[in-house]
């Protein structure tokens, strides 16, 4: 009953983000605006490549992830995260997120601890990448947008915002949270037994059971996230974070085009750093909502673009984002053999490990 009232409440939420990107929107010259380019079928299949091939990078970039268990092959490593993405997309609560755990414990019967900690490595990698493109944006590009949009306060849900201040508080959220990780990274990598130790002292008191639960999560995270302890593997994995990131800024780039908006890198990289922090926290399947709200806020506000074209190339960008995600993720799940019912075997085996350490 408690996940139908969250799933209902973040539905909610992505309909009221549609319905704010759509207020004051002629929808009729929105769909004009996307048929009238028609004509450039051949870029909008070279964005859903762009967008495709940024799932197979991310693939690679787990592989490097992983590196400590060589039995976890490139392929493999490409087919797992392309059905936590699939999950992501069809389904709610970001259930993606759980299949990736859990796959490696299932095919290989890793730790979901040490799961856990690849997973979040993942994650951190993303968050570098996130925080080093907002700086790099605002550096090559913040002299681009426009004097009047940075001043100008925007209405949002009863609150008024300027350009200035959504930033801020993305920055300061990335950074406070890339603050921790990392913190967690070099306890773990550099200082494990007197972490545990450490913990044990809050531990201690609530049994030997809590104890050694500690000192064996400190063990899993410790292999999990060996990426950082190997010069070879983390340089190899920022490569391909880097890559990964470059297909999204790509993308951006290739429909704007296409509507006559003309992104640099930089302008483009600051519409899909604002899109990201739209996006990143559990919501309704695909993203619906957020993501176009922060698509045709980022090109409206920042750079002025007229607020058709902005929902036109929002739209765009979710159907060539979403659709190669599941096509590559059905494929994924048929070359392993799995079934949906594999996201419930997923949620339950974490829920039953989260019982286990109360």
């Amino acid at each position: 009953m408690k996940r139908l009232i969250v799933v209902c409440l973040l539905i909610s939420i992505s309909v009221g983000c549609l319905v704010f990107t759509f207020r004051g929107v002629d929808f009729g010259e929105v769909v004009g605006t996307i048929r009238g380019q028609a004509h450039a079928w051949p870029w909008f299949l070279l964005s859903g490549l762009v967008m495709m091939m940024n799932i197979v990078f991310r693939g690679f970039r787990f592989h490097r992830i992983v590196a400590a268990y060589p039995q976890v092959s490139l392929l493999r490593s490409c087919t797992i995260t392309s059905i936590m993405f699939l999950g992501n997309s069809i389904l709610p609560l970001r259930a993606g997120e759980a299949i990736r755990v859990y796959l490696p414990y299932r095919m290989y019967s890793i730790p979901l601890a040490t799961s856990m900690a690849f997973h979040g490595a993942d994650r951190i990698f993303d968050m570098l990448a996130m925080l080093l493109l907002l700086v790099l944006s605002l550096w090559f590009a913040g002299s681009t947008i426009a004097p009047e949009s940075r001043a100008r306060p925007v209405d949002m849900f009863g609150t008024q915002y300027t350009f200035d201040g959504l930033v801020e508080v993305a920055r300061q959220s990335s950074v406070a949270l890339l603050a921790v990780a990392l913190v967690g990274i070099v306890l773990v990598c550099v200082v494990p037994e007197q972490l545990k130790a450490f913990l044990r002292v809050f531990s201690r008191p609530l049994g030997s059971r809590w104890s050694h639960f500690t000192d064996r999560m400190v063990d899993h995270l410790h292999g999990g996230i060996a990426v950082f302890r190997s010069p070879k593997d983390f340089v190899l994995a920022g490569f391909w974070t880097v890559m990964v990131w470059w297909m999204v800024i790509l993308n951006v780039q290739i429909l704007g085009s296409v509507f006559g908006v003309e992104l640099s890198w930089a302008q483009a990289g600051m519409v899909v750093f604002l899109v990201a922090i739209a996006v990143s926290l559990p919501q309704a399947p695909g993203y619906v909502g957020p993501f176009h709200l922060g698509f045709q806020m980022s090109l409206s506000i920042c750079y002025g673009v007229a607020i058709p074209i902005a929902t036109a190339v929002a739209y765009l960008a979710h159907f060539f984002q979403i659709v190669p995600v599941i096509l590559i993720g059905f494929v994924a799940m048929s070359i392993e053999g799995l079934s949906f019912s594999s996201f419930s075997e997923a949620k339950h085996t974490l829920e039953e490990a989260g019982e286990e350490t109360k």
